[in-house]
């Protein structure tokens, strides 16, 4: 991420998706997966997770993010990741990204309390 210019990584990510698309109740990609599909995007989200816990840097969601979403391509599921932004208590702006395949919050939660900027994504071209 460090040596990577935004313009790379945004290649990386997959289609650009309106962020009104994007919700917890709805989701840009327009097939709705399989069983087979489901169980490896909540295997790979599993396995992210825990990598993220016994990495010896923070692992936040940006890196867990792009993890995801190069295991999802490899594993052919289609998925979305949305960049989104609020407020806390304080006024400060944060920023969040997560990853969603279908239903399945594969990383960073399903984004519910955030509003999003931004969504790539990406399905196989042969389905």
């Amino acid at each position: 991420m460090l040596v990577l210019p935004f313009k790379v990584v945004r290649h990386l990510l997959g289609e650009h998706r309106s962020p009104r698309a994007t919700g917890p109740d709805t989701s840009p990609v327009p097939l709705l997966l399989r069983g087979k599909d489901l169980d490896r995007a909540r295997k790979i989200g599993w396995t992210v997770q825990t990598a993220a816990r016994r990495t010896p840097w923070r692992s936040e969601c940006f890196p867990q993010a792009l993890t995801a979403r190069l295991l999802l391509r490899a594993a052919r599921v289609p998925h979305v990741v949305t960049f989104g932004l609020r407020r806390d208590d304080a006024g400060t702006l944060k920023a969040h990204v997560w990853v969603a395949a279908d239903q399945v919050a594969v990383t960073g939660g399903s984004g519910s309390t955030w509003t999003g900027v931004g969504s790539f994504a990406w399905a196989p071209r042969s389905r």
